[in-house]
């Protein structure tokens, strides 16, 4: 099956198991629902994010781009020049769902957050706008694409962000002895499942009950919906949350263990 028949699929089943609001029984959960995933201010940040991707979209200039995941199945090798708005238009995370970050950020005021998988820097600038205040590790392979990431957060005022280049394998290590108990982890850099998995233990040895980790495209392939499927009926998963594009945990001890599938 082909990953892009994989991802039909995969949006069927979570059409069918998505639950409207009057379906979500846990007020911690519906309070994620109304004050994350609703709602609908327009934030002034938005526009400093907006204004940056016009403005990479025009951009006509080449990076040399080496993707470490499954993504490279998507170009003929896993080194090639690419056009920054093509990255832009392709591989950053769309407005929705950065939006989305930054006002789950804003809501749960994470002090320190750790991102696998920089790319240009568009969800690691949403972090950084949400909560200014915090610490932010970001992690890319890509030389090129981490020093851009570099320009962009510089263009757009962070001074939040420590930028780690290399493999996951290598330098995941010495991102959790850097920050050792993230408040949240985002898991955005290698589309496998068993590198997902790997990486989910990993962090897992430095969770906290406060602590919130966010899966990227965990409908990307039938191997993304396994591992979410193992990461979710994890036993120090408390609570998770199927948004399509993302998959949500936390570990809150005093929450009951349930699994929410909510359209968004």
């Amino acid at each position: 099956m082909s990953r892009q028949v994989e991802a039909v699929v995969g949006y069927l089943k979570h059409a069918v198991r998505a639950q409207s609001k009057y379906h979500i029984h846990s007020p911690f959960v519906y309070g994620f629902y109304r004050d994350v995933l609703m709602d609908q201010r327009t934030y002034i940040q938005y526009r400093i994010v907006n204004r940056l991707r016009k403005e990479l979209e025009t951009v006509s200039r080449f990076i040399k781009r080496k993707d470490m995941g499954a993504r490279c199945k998507d170009f003929p090798c896993d080194q090639r020049f690419v056009r920054v708005k093509d990255i832009i238009n392709h591989s950053s995370v769309s407005r929705k769902n950065g939006e989305f970050l930054f006002r789950l950020i804003r809501e749960y005021k994470p002090a320190s957050i750790l991102e696998l998988g920089t790319s240009l820097g568009i969800s690691t600038i949403y972090f950084g706008l949400a909560a200014p205040e915090s610490k932010i590790i970001t992690i890319e392979g890509c030389i090129d694409s981490a020093n851009l990431a570099r320009e962009n957060f510089e263009k757009t005022g962070l001074k939040n962000v420590l930028v780690i280049t290399g493999n996951f394998e290598d330098k995941l290590a010495l991102a959790l002895a850097e920050m050792p108990s993230p408040d949240l982890v985002f898991f955005d850099g290698n589309h496998k499942k068993e590198p997902t998995l790997a990486y989910f233990e990993q962090c897992l040895q430095h969770v906290h009950p406060d602590a919130i980790f966010i899966f990227d495209d965990i409908h990307w392939s039938a191997g993304m919906e396994a591992a979410w499927n193992i990461i979710r009926q994890h036993p120090q998963v408390k609570v998770s949350i199927d948004i399509y594009h993302m998959g949500i945990v936390f570990f809150k001890e005093e929450l009951s263990k349930e699994d929410f599938t909510i359209r968004f």
